[in-house]
């Protein structure tokens, strides 16, 4: 098969980790181990990786508030027959008719914060559901929310990440009434083993449970969402949730070392991954010391992110297309770019920086497998929570920029650059993988670093997930502890400013598919309160 599983062998058992988890029927892998239970039910009762998932995600609305939402966007990757015709659905929504950058540039407003009725695009996710369950959903729609109905209504434990999360964010979900009042206790944050309940989503989860899109983007629950981006100083209508559509499109592909990476295209930012891999692909790292391979990986990452900025943007408002970054030609110039021994800074980028989301994968014993992840943008997405509903609302208006002319500039029924994207894998027209990287930005260069890893290293999956990362933006490396001291020195030589988030970068899940040997790799890493399970 794929020199991919040549290696899968390879834990260190006297070194702290998990191992990967097998199975030969199904596998799925989530950041919340009630999703990942929930998913795991959804399969056995007879449902396809479109049920689990949105089953799955449904959960995740509640389990995790500060990464998901049901006032968010949501991406999928789809392969119906576990083959290589693979469909992305894009259920990112638009920005309202009236959106306008050319107001917040009367009012030098330059930049768009999170709490500002500007960042709040129309909630994309729930069409996007829609959209999927009803063209390749096989369980009765309801039924797919009764679990989330149930733990809405009686709570959901607070898990050790989470906690973390959320007392990081007190005095975001103070600024708002209507979200203190439901995700504060007293003006604290939620803690480990706290019961959260969220009784206003509950109506909504039933509500959207029985009439689907119609019961979100029109009904009651548009009425609240639009009432309050009213009350806060929005131009949003009732026309623009009634007007939200969902899609699909067509992948993106880049090849590395022979294997084939499916990403999702523009207005996502898929094409950055396949960027980073291409310019890495340019250079032999079989024999080079690590330093040197890290400083050609941040190189190259800062080289994605600096086209990101000039050109990703709703490919509606862009002319540019794919082919043009991705040819041979221009790879070349990117990677002769390269000074190996000295790090180059670039303009700083204006796109803002935010932590991370959620992904999940799902395949089942037909093959059929998803690529899935939804999210709110932000931690606590805009901090603004429509009263009746419990909606919290994404702020995906964020990744505008009122810079006039600029394709991803604020403007009217546009989609905004998206940086959440799952992805896909295969070998030989065989579907070998589905991964997602969360991150916030991190997630374009965190897929070419995972599979480099992979690729490159010969590191298994779970291995592959869990090692220290980097992440070169803005003109300082971001690296998590446990990166080898030896190569960070060096890396400071070569003049790369060095700093240790905190806590880490991002989580990731993934699901390997051997299809000689009939065995599906599950990983799901370290970082988050995640498993990967199957049967």
């Amino acid at each position: 098969m794929s020199e991919i599983f040549n290696n899968l062998n390879k834990r260190e058992f006297s070194e702290f980790g998990k191992s990967n988890v097998l199975s030969s029927n199904a596998m799925l892998a989530s950041s919340h181990p009630l999703s990942s239970s929930v998913g795991l039910e959804i399969l056995k009762s007879g449902g396809n990786v479109v049920d689990a998932a949105l089953a799955m995600n449904a959960i995740l609305c509640l389990a995790e508030p500060h990464m998901t939402g049901v006032g968010g966007d949501c991406f999928a990757m789809l392969s119906v027959d576990g083959s290589t015709n693979i469909k992305v659905l894009n259920g990112s929504g638009k920005s309202s008719e009236k959106a306008s950058a050319a107001n917040l540039r009367k009012n030098n407003i330059s930049v768009i914060s999170p709490n500002m009725p500007d960042a709040i695009t129309i909630p994309g996710a729930v069409a996007g559901w829609c959209l999927l369950h009803k063209e390749h959903g096989y369980m009765p729609w309801k039924e797919l929310f009764e679990p989330a109905i149930n733990f809405a209504k009686k709570g959901i434990q607070v898990h050790e990440r989470v906690a973390f999360d959320w007392s990081n964010n007190i005095k975001k979900l103070s600024f708002d009434t209507d979200t203190s009042n439901l995700f504060l206790k007293n003006g604290s944050a939620y803690e480990f083993m706290d019961n959260f309940i969220n009784e206003n989503l509950y109506e909504t989860f039933k509500t959207i449970s029985e009439e689907g899109f119609d019961g979100f983007y029109h009904g009651w629950v548009a009425s609240d969402l639009v009432r309050k981006l009213n009350l806060i100083g929005g131009n949003h209508t009732l026309k623009d949730f009634s007007n939200a559509v969902a899609e699909w499109v067509e992948p993106i592909d880049g090849n590395y070392r022979n294997i084939k990476i499916h990403e999702c295209p523009p207005n996502g930012q898929g094409l950055v991954a396949l960027i980073i891999l291409a310019i890495l692909e340019k250079f032999n790292f079989n024999k080079i010391s690590k330093a040197d391979y890290t400083h050609i990986f941040c190189e190259a990452t800062k080289i994605g992110y600096f086209l990101r900025d000039q050109f990703l943007a709703d490919p509606e408002f862009n002319k540019l297309t794919v082919d043009y970054f991705l040819n041979s030609k221009t790879i070349h110039e990117y990677a002769s770019n390269i000074d190996m021994n000295k790090a180059k800074t670039y303009n700083k980028s204006d796109f803002p920086n935010h932590p991370d989301t959620i992904y999940l994968t799902v395949r089942d014993k037909s093959g059929m497998t998803i690529s899935f992840i939804n999210s709110l943008f932000d931690a606590f997405g805009s901090g603004i929570t429509s009263p009746k509903s419990g909606v919290l609302f994404h702020c995906r208006g964020r990744a505008f920029n009122t810079i006039e002319g600029h394709p991803n500039e604020l403007g009217p029924n546009k989609r905004p650059a998206h940086t959440i994207i799952p992805a896909m894998i295969s070998k030989n027209d065989k579907l070998i993988g589905s991964f997602g990287v969360m991150g916030g930005q991190y997630q374009a260069a965190g897929h070419a670093y995972v599979l480099s890893q992979m690729i490159d290293f010969g590191l298994n999956p779970q291995l592959a997930l869990n090692y220290p990362r980097i992440f070169a933006n803005n003109n300082v490396l971001d690296i998590e502890k446990g990166f080898d001291k030896e190569v960070i020195d060096e890396l400071e030589l070569r003049g790369h400013k060095i700093n240790y988030p905190s806590p880490v970068i991002g989580g990731g899940q993934m699901i390997l598919i051997n299809t000689e040997r009939d065995i599906l790799i599950g990983a799901s890493d370290w970082r988050k309160d995640g498993l990967a399970i199957g049967y």
